[in-house]
């Protein structure tokens, strides 16, 4: 015997099959007798679907798949529910009479229904009364609710037959909520056959399902919501499914209409696999290229002047007297090598040195100072090394870029003579001659070495006028007897090319773009893209130390890159008041080729328009021998299209160059695609389920859920595998953690980046590579969030909002591996950011988008539980010790002069910031868009730009802990979900934002 009070309870019609305690599936099957279909079903089937987070349609089928059996039988006496060992029995005297007790079951009765929780045998209605028996046969009487026409306060505003069943769900709102409240009418007209009533049932069900909130009764005479459902049999040879207004008429020849409803209310999206809205995923192939110019670019080089200058001297000075002959060229060692051999064969009693003209104070203390040290009889305790102090007032480097430059040369000498790091350390000052000092002592403080130098710099105008950089150059210097007889500033063959490119080849760029329209530059690009392609001879090397490297060609990349941007940014506030953002694509292919004289090509291309068409679909054609539509008519902007429909269609399959994950069991979602028409997927992992339909809304209704993105930035390659790896890691270790939460994953969030860099990394894997960042036309696409925008990565944030409404996001990024340098910007990073990314401050750290923590204490109590289990699941890790060494390289060479550029924000031992962030209904940032129901928007930073092997492996990790600290907490019990039961409407939602 059972209560019907827990009959929409877990254990009642519902079950929970996967022991999370939440209703996963119906637990009842539904025999219908022959001949009798009451409208009032449909109201049941939708309140069985809303007390569950997933179905299928088999529950009018006799199974031993439910523990349950509904049936009716027909009785003139009264009309009445009993439930009895495993059976619920409807006795009913007329339809009317069935369908009104039906209504009252699916739209009034709950487990606290008259505010009793008295055990309830038996229900049966009496006119406008419901009587209520217990098992002692006690009875109560309750007056029921007069059905009053009532229109809901859900409006609809329905352009295509898609948007009922779209991919976010049933009839989803415009706007991202956590919130699908449904108010439709079902108005099935007399004549339908038994099929045509089986799929409408289903369909009330699925909607139900669908819904976090469900205005009754969905039929009858006093059901007259704002959107319907009307289904009409007729003696037409085809069935048609009809968007008229708010309302979707079904009408036909009864077995076409069964397919016709079928379909509709079956067929999952094509997105999800499906077929359902197939017709309008039309071609997405960008308009064709246009070039805007082209143009080729070679040079006699550094090295060809530098012979030339000395060949001038041989000629007016006798190359057989003493000379110091002192250059500083652009080459890798092996080529100075050369140089300092094929001079010395010119000059044969001259002193001749050959130094680096990049980064030459670090080579200049690791190629001549170190192994002076070495061969010194006394051991080296403690080496100083002062450097000069940035005083240019023009300039853009920053006051310790003569530290910066050296870097990471105390590791060097520490590894090179034994000694402690600590004790080789770098002195900032204002009144000294040379660029370099160098102080070495024993144990004892004895002096036993002392050298200095200096460095020979060029002035390069910046983009902006009145600013300059003051690089490093390639120089030679002659003494003969004590007089300097040479003294000449030579351009390196970076400098000659990028002046070439800064003079040339940006006023063209600039010229030639269509700045019209006020969106161009900002939300769409001003040209498509400007490729880069130079060869030269330069120094390029790996270095013992971490990841680090030195190349100036990965400089020259980085420069060319980031001062383009710049160049529009200054173009935009001189023309029009506002810096261009998103002026196009600058994609620089650099290939280093030691000896080769440089040479370079630029084609520029041209912006092409595309525009968003929306499509919207008015009808669908069915016939009797075919379970899709077999054509449709919809509307392309101003155009009508009546086209055939295919009943095999083809759906992109997840790319091969997408990580999946081997062991977690996903549901795949292809979102979007992207500006090049690349799809990108999305994982939607949770606890299992065995249903054939599920609801995102619902789920989220239920849980918490968390959305992760990653490869945002295509050259942060870390977090793509890393995610996967940790969906594996849950499903095989921490299976509590899906219980507790749902997780949305994007596993590739921007695949035309991911393209270009996978083009950049050919000739130079290891480089940084921010210029493959953005999207293909340089765009940072989370500028155009919200915006339904012709990019179609910038929409997938908004539709897993959309569908999911989660509660935490977190964007996994990275940073650069190794050192950051920018020789034509103030070698520093570019000027317009505020804070340094010069070098790494940690293997892993955070950033928060905060709200004001006296308006939204809640949320800063879930900012302050994630940021302090994300340091507690990196504590005693190995991440941890990598921390440790990073942000103690931060402090030694940055943050100690400079604390404002080079900031440390700890909580406990990791690094966290956090961003002050205002409540903006327009902001593209979830936290700030949505306050009411997004708890954290956070960011994850990893060193991995570009990494491979045991390196890739050790970012992958740091991504993992991260992530798995920001989620582990969530006590899904803690979070309070209620139901409430007005007059007209049932509703779930759960609490936000999350408690602790």
């Amino acid at each position: 015997m059972h209560d019907l009070r827990k009959m929409w309870e877990i254990g009642g019609l519902v079950e929970d099959q996967n022991n999370d305690h939440v209703a996963d599936r119906v637990n009842v099957w539904i025999d219908v007798e022959q001949d009798v279909y009451p409208d009032g079903l449909i109201d049941f089937c939708a309140r069985l679907g809303f007390e569950t987070t997933s179905l299928s349609f088999d529950f009018f089928e006799e199974t031993n798949k439910y523990k349950y059996q509904l049936c009716f039988i027909q009785n003139d006496q009264q009309t009445a529910v009993e439930w009895a060992k495993n059976q619920l029995t409807v006795t009913y005297q007329d339809e009317e009479n069935l369908s009104k007790l039906l209504r009252f079951l699916a739209g009034k009765w709950h487990v606290n229904f008259g505010g009793k929780d008295s055990h309830v045998q038996k229900m049966m209605l009496a006119g406008e009364r419901i009587v209520l028996e217990d098992a002692f046969g006690k009875l109560e009487e309750y007056i029921l609710d007069s059905e009053d026409d009532s229109i809901s306060s859900r409006q609809y505003h329905v352009d295509s037959l898609t948007d009922v069943w779209s991919p976010f769900g049933f009839l989803h709102n415009r706007e991202p909520s956590p919130e699908n409240k449904q108010a439709v009418t079902f108005t099935p007209e007399r004549g339908l056959s038994r099929e045509a009533w089986i799929e409408i049932y289903y369909a009330a069900a699925r909607i139900g399902m669908e819904s976090t909130a469900l205005a009754f009764p969905f039929t009858g005479a006093h059901s007259n919501h704002p959107f319907s459902f009307v289904f009409q049999p007729n003696d037409q040879e085809e069935a048609s499914v009809q968007l008229e207004g708010n309302s979707v008429h079904f009408s036909g020849e009864q077995q076409s209409l069964v397919r016709a409803i079928s379909y509709f209310f079956r067929e999952k999206h094509w997105s999800f696999g499906g077929h359902f809205g197939a017709w309008e995923n039309i071609n997405r192939t960008p308009p064709p290229e246009e070039k805007m110019f082209e143009f080729t670019w070679d040079d006699q080089g550094e090295v060809e002047e530098l012979y030339e200058r000395l060949a001038a001297l041989k000629k007016h000075n006798d190359s057989s007297e003493d000379m110091n002959i002192n250059i500083f060229i652009s080459e890798p060692k092996s080529i100075r090598d050369d140089i300092r051999l094929n001079v010395q064969k010119q000059f044969p009693q001259a002193q001749v040195i050959v130094r680096s003209a990049f980064k030459p104070g670090y080579f200049w203390l690791m190629e001549e100072v170190v192994p002076t040290l070495e061969g010194l009889d006394q051991t080296v305790d403690k080496v100083v090394i002062t450097c000069k102090k940035e005083e240019t007032e023009d300039g853009l480097e920053l006051p310790i870029r003569w530290i910066q430059e050296l870097y990471p040369v105390d590791e060097m000498i520490s590894n090179k003579l034994g000694v402690d790091l600590a004790n080789v350390d770098f002195e900032c000052c204002e009144d000294v001659e040379a660029t370099y000092n160098v102080s070495v002592y024993s144990s004892d403080h004895d002096l036993l070495y002392e050298d200095h130098i200096h460095i020979p710099v060029s002035k390069v105008p910046y983009v902006e006028e009145g600013k300059y950089s003051y690089p490093t150059t390639s120089y030679v210097s002659v003494y003969k007897e004590n007089q300097q007889v040479m003294d000449t500033i030579i351009q390196t063959d970076r400098e000659r090319f990028y002046m070439y490119y800064l003079e040339e080849i940006l006023p063209k760029l600039w010229g030639h773009v269509d700045r019209a329209d006020e969106d161009s530059g900002f939300l769409k690009p001003l040209f498509d893209r400007i490729e880069i392609e130079a060869e030269m001879s330069e120094e390029e090397q790996k270095i013992p130390v971490e990841e680090e490297r030195i190349s100036s060609l990965e400089a020259l990349h980085e420069d060319l890159y980031f001062n383009t941007l710049d160049y529009f940014v200054v173009k935009g506030e001189q023309t029009g008041g506002e810096g261009y953002t998103a002026p196009g694509g600058v994609y620089p292919f650099l290939k280093v080729t030691p000896g080769k004289q440089p040479t370079a090509r630029i084609v520029a291309y041209k912006w092409v328009e595309r525009k968003v068409e929306k499509v919207s679909t008015k009808q669908l054609v069915f016939t009797s021998d075919q379970r899709t539509p077999i054509k449709s008519t919809y509307h392309v902007g101003e155009e009508v299209v009546h086209e055939d429909v295919r009943e095999d269609i083809q759906v992109d399959s997840i790319p091969a160059g997408v990580f999946q994950p081997k062991v977690a069991r996903v549901h795949p979602w292809l979102v979007e695609y992207s500006y090049r028409g690349e799809p990108i997927f999305v994982y939607e992992y949770f606890n299992d389920i065995q249903e054939e339909y599920y609801s995102a809304i619902k789920l989220s209704a239920c849980k918490p859920t968390v959305l992760i993105e990653t490869g945002h930035h295509a050259n942060e390659v870390s977090s793509m595998p890393a995610v996967v790896e940790m969906m594996d890691e849950i499903a095989e270790n921490h299976s509590d953690i899906i219980r507790n939460v749902n997780l949305v994953v994007i596993p590739r969030a921007n695949p035309d980046g991911t393209a270009l860099h996978e083009r950049m990394i050919k000739d130079n894997p290891e480089w940084k590579h921010h210029a493959a960042r953005y999207n293909a036309v340089g765009l940072e696409f989370s500028d155009v969030r919200y915006l339904n925008s012709i990019f179609g990565e910038g929409n997938v944030v908004p539709h897993i909002m959309k569908r999911w409404a989660p509660d935490i996001l977190i964007d996994d990024h990275g940073i650069p591996s190794h050192e950051w340098t920018q020789p034509f910007a103030g070698y520093h990073v570019p000027p317009r950011f505020h804070m340094s990314f010069w070098i790494p401050n940690a293997m892993v750290y955070g950033i928060a988008r905060q709200l004001n923590p006296e308006k939204y204490p809640r949320h800063n109590a879930v900012l302050d539980q994630i940021t302090t289990s994300i340091q507690r699941k990196v504590q005693h890790t190995d991440i941890q010790d990598l921390n440790d060494y990073w942000v103690n390289r931060y402090r030694k060479y940055g943050n100690r002069y400079m604390p404002e550029m080079f900031p440390i924000e700890m909580t406990e031992d990791f690094i966290f910031y956090k961003w002050p962030t205002e409540i903006d209904g327009d902001s593209r940032n979830a936290i700030s868009r949505f306050p009411d129901w997004v708890s954290a928007d956070i960011l994850s930073e990893v060193a991995d730009e570009t990494v491979y092997g045991e390196s890739l492996e050790t970012c992958k990790k740091a991504h993992r802990l991260f992530d798995l600290g920001a989620i582990e907490w969530i006590d899904k019990d803690a979070q309070r979900c209620n139901r409430s039961y007005d007059s007209n409407e049932i509703s779930v939602s759960r609490e936000r934002p999350l408690r602790i």
